[in-house]
């Protein structure tokens, strides 16, 4: 046989491979997220939910060998980027730093997961009737580190006091800097509106570009916004109003994301969001949710609606929706000692879902 035939046989055979050869099997894998990105030892509830992302991170299996620690089960979803991992935490688990092996084939991956001891300091303290509560916008409350008010790599790199629409450059450093005037005015709690990454590009509301210096649209629940200060200015914030005698109080999303969200980019499965054969807003009634003779339709309108294009509508009837929500709220309590929470857009919320969370 010539060369040429030979060759002709080889292309063949290639070109069969790549076509038979599902994706998933053809690509390796990679571990890129953990959320939560840490836990702790001696929590009421022992068990945890591991979302685990990356290329084909679903298609490895993992195992834990840590003394304490509990590999229940691996659940994998439409999307092969994904796993869920149920863990068990045992009350004689000891603080330290949880391997998690990942193999396929010949393959092995490891993805460090810390778990820590559990801060004492003053959380979940809650707030009464008895509290009298400030509000405050970080962005637009004080500006206390002038080098953090745009980042040229975000969405939105814009920052402009001129313009009402633009973000400001108010941060947590700001905030922190002027904890005596509210408590001056006679405050014993400070709520912000959220803190979390907002990295949404402007938006147009009403015919004006407008950016997300509200808070609302996130993009990342496991990081504060670098334009505030991030994780660390944060904790910083809530340790110097405890310190102050003022409690926090966290502003809560759980009906929606910011389109530019991670997960949403990429989503888990297609039930991750509530989608509609064509784009359904909301109709912002809450007489359907009330009244007790009121269309199933128009329920479902208000509750499942997206609240706008760009805010996409979370389906917290699905368990690893729920899951993740939940599973953020205790780690944002334990990781930065917030004392009670403020949930936005409550109506539009799954009721079963609001009262496991709450």
């Amino acid at each position: 046989m010539s060369d040429q035939p030979m060759k002709r046989i080889i292309f063949t055979l290639f070109i069969l491979l790549v076509i038979i050869t599902p994706p998933t099997l053809a690509q390796s894998a990679q571990i890129q997220r953990i959320n939560p990105t840490n836990w702790w030892v001696g929590m009421k509830d022992p068990k945890v939910q591991l979302l685990v992302y990356g290329p084909n991170a679903g298609t490895l299996t993992y195992t834990i060998n840590y003394a304490g620690v509990k590999l229940v089960k691996a659940h994998t979803v439409e999307n092969p980027n994904y796993a869920f991992l149920d863990l068990v935490i045992a009350p004689t688990a000891k603080a330290g730093t949880v391997q998690l092996t990942g193999k396929r084939g010949s393959q092995t991956l490891t993805q460090p997961f810390d778990l820590k001891v559990r801060d004492k300091s003053p959380k979940g303290q809650g707030v009464t009737s008895a509290d009298f509560i400030y509000l405050a916008i970080p962005d637009r409350f004080a500006n206390g580190d002038p080098t953090n008010d745009k980042f040229a790599d975000m969405a939105d790199p814009n920052a402009d006091r001129a313009n009402p629409f633009y973000r400001h450059g108010g941060d947590l450093a700001g905030g922190e800097q002027h904890l005596d005037y509210v408590k001056d005015l006679g405050a014993t709690a400070i709520w912000l509106t959220p803190v979390l990454e907002n990295n949404q590009p402007l938006t147009n509301e009403g015919g004006v570009m407008r950016s997300a210096y509200h808070g609302y649209g996130f993009t990342d629940h496991y990081a504060v916004d670098k334009r505030l200060g991030g994780n660390e200015a944060y904790k910083s914030f809530v340790k110097k109003a405890h310190g102050a005698g003022l409690k926090v109080v966290q502003d809560a999303v759980y009906n929606h994301a910011g389109i530019n969200h991670w997960f949403i980019k990429d989503m888990p499965s297609k039930d991750w969001l509530h989608q509609w054969p064509t784009y359904t807003n909301t109709s912002y009634k809450y007489q359907p949710i009330t009244d007790p003779h009121g269309a199933e339709s128009d329920r479902r309108v208000t509750l499942d609606g997206w609240f706008v294009p760009f805010l996409p509508d979370l389906n917290q009837s699905n368990p690893y929706v729920a899951n993740f929500l939940i599973q953020y709220a205790i780690w944002s309590v334990e990781n930065f000692g917030v004392d009670a929470w403020r949930v936005d857009t409550y109506m539009y919320n799954d009721q079963p879902f609001m009262n496991r969370c709450n």
